[in-house]
């Protein structure tokens, strides 16, 4: 059995539907973020990062979108749904869709909208940092919308593994100022992809609706 230790709407929610997919069971433990619960000592025993997601595998903790990826799919998706099989061209596609979420959309211009305050204490470098994320993310936001014609942004025929991470980034662009999700082939693919019941039992776990709504 698996615990999976996430924070609502986080990018925990990518390995929460990833999961739901693989029809894999595991416990789901909330962590506070508000409360700076993922900075207290018995949260860094599993992270020392202090940050979500953290699965607890049989093996041990192990952390970071990407390595859950793998780790999940290689052990579970013996069909290749998700991820596609190591060695082949298909692959490293993948993985270079995943690791351009995660390194430069995600750690680089989502951080720079979401936590400027990361890069610094003086208040006006910090509005300067956030400006310059939210004019980036929109940049790419809009190339993408352009670029999204098909059913998934992948360019699968069904989606994989970075769909999920993609759809998760796309709901974050909700807060800049052109909503990402109001963007009109983000949209379209965005309600394709939660409306898979795997990624609605997910989001209905964290407590959260599609476009950011609270559950009551």
């Amino acid at each position: 059995m698996y615990t999976l230790y996430y924070s609502p709407g986080s990018c925990a929610l990518i390995i929460n539907c990833l999961m739901e997919e693989l029809a894999v069971p595991f416990e789901a433990r909330k962590v506070d973020v508000e409360a700076k619960e993922h900075l207290g000592a018995e949260y860094r025993k599993l992270n020392p990062k202090g940050k979500v997601p953290v699965l607890v595998t049989p093996e041990g903790p192990l952390t970071e979108c990407l390595a859950l990826i793998e780790y999940l799919c290689d052990r579970h998706d013996p069909g290749h749904r998700f991820l596609p099989a190591h060695g082949t061209w298909q692959r490293a596609r993948a993985m270079e869709r995943l690791a351009t979420l995660s390194t430069e959309i995600h750690n680089n211009l989502a951080t720079r909208f979401f936590h400027a305050d990361a890069f610094s204490d003086d208040a006006a470098v910090q509005a300067a940092i956030k400006a310059n994320g939210a004019a980036k993310l929109t940049a790419y936001f809009r190339a993408e919308d352009e670029r999204l014609t098909g059913d998934y942004w992948s360019g699968r025929k069904e989606p994989d593994a970075s769909d999920l991470y993609f759809m998760v980034v796309a709901r974050w662009g909700r807060w800049l100022e052109q909503s990402a999700l109001r963007m009109k082939n983000i949209e379209r693919f965005f309600r394709r992809m939660t409306g898979r019941p795997a990624v609605a039992r997910a989001m209905e776990r964290e407590g959260i609706k599609p476009f950011g709504v609270p559950i009551s």
